[in-house]
């Protein structure tokens, strides 16, 4: 019997330690970038601008857009085309919405970082309301 509350006795403690170090992992993990879209989106355009010439900088706002809404996935599979999944759809949702509402905001002498951030922020807010 003693033997048992021993046991049970150590394997506590262990969970408990193991817990604790658990809190302490997360405490110390840096935290995500506020607005990962407005960073992306202010260097992408100052970047692209430098980069394109005049006919083809007329398209650095939209670009960037698509590249900065989903970093990891600027360009869709093309497999995704064909499924309906929810994330899918909230993926076009969001690209189309700041394509039509969000790109006009922005110019090649102001990039209205600010205004294109929060009007995309809007277009999430829409699409996952819809989905």
């Amino acid at each position: 019997m003693e033997c048992q509350r021993m046991v049970m006795f150590v394997t506590m403690m262990i969970v408990m330690a193991m817990g604790n170090l658990l809190i302490e992992a997360e405490a110390q993990a840096p935290p995500p970038p506020s607005h990962p879209f407005k960073t992306c989106y202010g260097g992408c355009v100052v970047g692209c601008l430098y980069q394109k010439t005049f006919p083809k900088i007329l398209w650095c706002p939209l670009t960037c857009v698509g590249t900065c809404l989903f970093p990891q996935m600027s360009s869709p599979p093309s497999q995704m085309v064909s499924t309906n999944e929810i994330d899918h759809t909230d993926y076009y949702c969001k690209l189309g919405c700041a394509a039509h509402h969000c790109v006009s905001l922005s110019s090649i002498q102001n990039p209205n970082v600010e205004k294109v951030s929060d009007c995309v922020d809007s277009c999430s807010d829409k699409c996952s309301t819809k989905n």
